[in-house]
């Protein structure tokens, strides 16, 4: 059975009524760079949302005016992200660890209630049947992605019972914490042996080392 048939046979909700909060991200105008009201707040952005998971190892930051501005764009764990404007449809769940993290404009924060779990909610917008509904309500004439928040309120997502929503969370949970220790893995392995190729092209005398290349 296809995805989209799967889908077809659960409960379809408006995000309007799964949501406690739907917000567009700060705009540039917002921002200040006058630094006497609220200090350098980190802010995410597009480039951001890689692999579905946010990559908060290189935020911008800003000044904003005034602390009004700071709590009214603040995200908090578990809100998912999803690309408003540009040319690609990202979404992500903000992580345990990140707060205090504010969001800009090219970015909506969807604050779910109690009915649906957050990652069932990122992986729906990153199937084919979410990202057909995120461009069936929000694409430019330009063929840009111009999303909005009163267009995210209408879009209507699959709801499978509660036991089966954990079931399927603690799965996506399970799956991208692997994914991101294999990369992380990948990563020191490839860091490991351009530092020994590096080492033996300037020490071509030393005895280079027994590695396994498998």
């Amino acid at each position: 059975m296809t995805d989209k048939g799967f889908l077809a046979d659960l409960r379809r909700v408006r995000l309007s009524q799964l949501s406690q909060k739907i917000f567009q991200g700060i705009s540039s105008s917002r921002s200040s760079t006058i630094k006497n009201f609220v200090p350098d707040v980190p802010v995410i952005n597009v480039k951001d949302i890689v692999d579905g998971q946010i990559d908060s190892g290189n935020l911008n930051s800003i000044t904003v005016s005034s602390r009004r501005d700071t709590n009214r764009y603040t995200i908090l764990p578990g809100d998912i992200l999803i690309t408003c404007r540009g040319t690609v449809i990202k979404s992500a769940v903000v992580p345990k660890g990140l707060v205090g993290c504010l969001i800009t404009a090219n970015l909506i924060a969807i604050r779910l209630g109690d009915s649906l779990e957050p990652a069932l909610l990122s992986a729906f917008f990153q199937s084919p049947v979410g990202q057909r509904a995120l461009l069936s309500t929000g694409r430019s004439s330009s063929g840009q992605i111009a999303l909005t928040v009163s267009d995210v309120e209408k879009i209507e997502v699959p709801v499978p019972p509660a036991e089966i929503q954990k079931k399927l969370s603690g799965l996506i949970t399970s799956a991208d914490n692997y994914y991101a220790a294999a990369v992380e893995s990948a990563g020191l392995r490839r860091d490991v042996a351009y530092g020994l190729a590096l080492h033996y092209l300037l020490n071509p005398n030393n005895p280079l080392p027994e590695v396994n290349s498998g």
